[in-house]
């Protein structure tokens, strides 16, 4: 289903680009948001071929946030300890990248850091280049905004309690993630 949901939103986005390319001569203004723009367009009155184009992008918009809401529930149930690590997004990603919870949890706090980034980590096995420092948990909230030198250290802080809350979820057990949360802050204050 997520992988449903990225494909969703490209289609979405070249949706956009061909109306946008379409209605520029039509003061509605684009700002980021495809299905704010869809809504505007449909409000402005157009004839009915213009009307039904909007109508689908306004469609597949509703579709969009249907399957965030059910993926965000459904990713709580499923691994509820890494979700509230991490969040939902990122923790559907690495989910995505793995495969299963049982691929996630064989793999070292180490892999974890670096998954996503497997093209720059063959890179420094072939030609050698630096190894990268992060791949997927790049996206934690937070970590892009470090100074360069500090987020390796902790993207490993948050891959080895990741390690952890994946175990936990995998073999259904609870655990203190609220500390371990503060942790990664006290560490990303560093």
């Amino acid at each position: 289903m997520y992988s449903v949901k990225k494909e969703l939103e490209e289609i979405i986005n070249l949706y956009l680009e061909k109306l946008v390319s379409i209605y520029t001569l039509l003061d509605i203004k684009y700002n980021n948001d495809p299905c704010l723009y869809f809504s505007r367009l449909s409000n402005a009155g157009l004839d009915d071929v213009d009307n039904a184009a909007a109508e689908m992008g306004n469609r597949m918009c509703q579709f969009k946030t249907y399957l965030d809401d059910y993926l965000s529930k459904e990713i709580v149930k499923y691994m509820p300890n890494t979700s509230k690590l991490i969040g939902n997004t990122l923790t559907l990603d690495f989910l995505l990248k793995s495969g299963s919870l049982e691929n996630l949890v064989k793999y070292p706090a180490g892999t974890l850091q670096i998954l996503g980034a497997e093209k720059a980590f063959f890179n420094h096995m072939r030609k050698g280049t630096p190894p990268p420092k992060h791949g997927i948990i790049f996206y934690y909230p937070g970590l892009s905004a470090l100074p360069p030198n500090q987020r390796g250290k902790v993207a490993r802080t948050i891959a080895n309690k990741m390690a952890i809350t994946l175990k936990m979820d995998y073999f259904k057990t609870n655990g203190n993630i609220s500390l371990m949360v503060e942790e990664i802050k006290k560490r990303m204050n560093v």
